[in-house]
C-alpha cells in the first residue's frame, strides 16, 4: 500500500497523462484555433452537461448523509453553494457566453448532446449515483484542481476570450469564476482523498474513481470538438495511460 502522499502523486502522475489545457478544446482556444461561432457551439455541450450538476451533486450530498460523513458533507457543502446558489450559479453563467452569440436557453435545451457530451453526463451521474461520497467527490477533484487558480486552465481561457475573441465580460464571467472557485474546490476535495487513502481497499476505491472522472470530462470536452467540427473523433491524451493491472494469459 502506498502512503496517502505517495498515492495522491500516483493519481496526479495519471491526471498528467490526459492534461486538461492541452485537450483541442482548451488548446484551440488559447491558441486561436478555433472562431467565435465555433466557440459558442462548444459552450452549448458545456452547458448540456452542467445543467445537470444538481443530480450529481445531490447522489453525493445522500450517500454521505447516510454514511454520516459529516467532515465530507462540509467539503461538498462549500462546492454546492459556490456552484448551485446566490444570484447565479453556474449554469446561468455559462448561459451568458451562449446568449452572447444570439441561442437562447430555449433553444440551447433543445441542442442535442454530441457522443462525447452524453458518455460524461450518463457516467458522471450514474457513478455517483451508486457509489460512495468520497468516490464521487473523487470523479471531480482533479479537474476541477486544473483548471482553477492561477495559470489555470480556467485563467488563461478568460484572457482569450476577453482579448483575442473580443467577448465580454458578461460573456466569459463563467471562466473568471472558475479560476478564482475550483483551485479551493480541487484542493479541498484532494485533502479529502488523502484522508481516505489509508488502506489498500479506499486506495483502489479512489483510484477507479478518479480516472473515470477524468476519462468522463475528457469524453464531456470531446464532445465540445464535435459540435463544432461534426466529426465523431476523440482525444487519445498527452502520454500513454493504459498501465492496466491484468492477469498474464497463459495457455496450457
Amino acid at each position: 500500500m502506498l502512503s496517502p502522499e505517495a498515492f495522491i502523486d500516483e493519481l496526479w502522475a495519471y491526471a498528467r497523462t490526459i492534461p486538461m489545457g492541452e485537450h483541442p478544446w482548451f488548446k484551440g482556444i488559447i491558441e486561436h484555433r478555433w472562431t467565435k461561432e465555433q466557440i459558442v457551439q462548444g459552450e452549448i455541450q458545456h452547458y448540456l452537461r452542467i445543467r445537470g450538476n444538481a443530480i450529481f451533486f445531490s447522489h453525493i450530498a445522500i450517500a454521505a448523509a447516510e454514511q454520516r460523513q459529516y467532515g465530507l458533507m462540509n467539503v461538498l457543502l462549500e462546492n454546492i453553494v459556490e456552484e448551485l446558489t446566490g444570484p447565479k450559479s453556474h449554469m446561468d453563467i455559462c448561459l451568458q457566453l451562449i446568449e452572447e452569440g444570439g441561442i437562447s436557453q430555449a433553444e440551447a435545451d433543445q441542442a442535442e448532446p454530441a457522443p462525447g457530451t452524453m458518455a460524461c453526463i450518463e457516467m458522471i451521474n450514474g457513478f455517483c449515483a451508486r457509489h460512495s461520497a468520497i468516490e464521487g467527490m473523487a470523479t471531480l477533484a482533479f479537474t476541477e484542481a486544473q483548471q482553477g487558480g492561477p495559470g489555470g486552465v480556467a485563467e488563461k481561457l478568460y484572457k482569450e476570450l476577453r482579448e483575442y475573441y473580443g467577448f465580454s465580460e458578461y460573456a466569459a464571467e463563467n471562466y473568471r469564476v472558475h479560476a478564482v472557485e475550483d483551485q479551493g474546490h480541487g484542493g479541498r476535495q484532494i485533502d479529502a482523498l488523502r484522508e481516505w487513502a489509508t488502506t489498500e481497499e479506499w486506495q483502489a476505491k479512489i483510484r477507479h474513481a478518479v480516472k473515470l472522472g477524468l476519462t468522463a470530462f475528457t469524453l464531456e470536452w470531446d464532445g465540445h470538438v464535435q459540435a463544432m467540427t461534426g466529426k465523431r473523433e476523440w482525444w487519445p491524451g498527452a502520454a500513454p495511460s493504459l498501465d492496466l493491472k491484468l492477469p498474464k494469459v497463459r495457455f496450457a
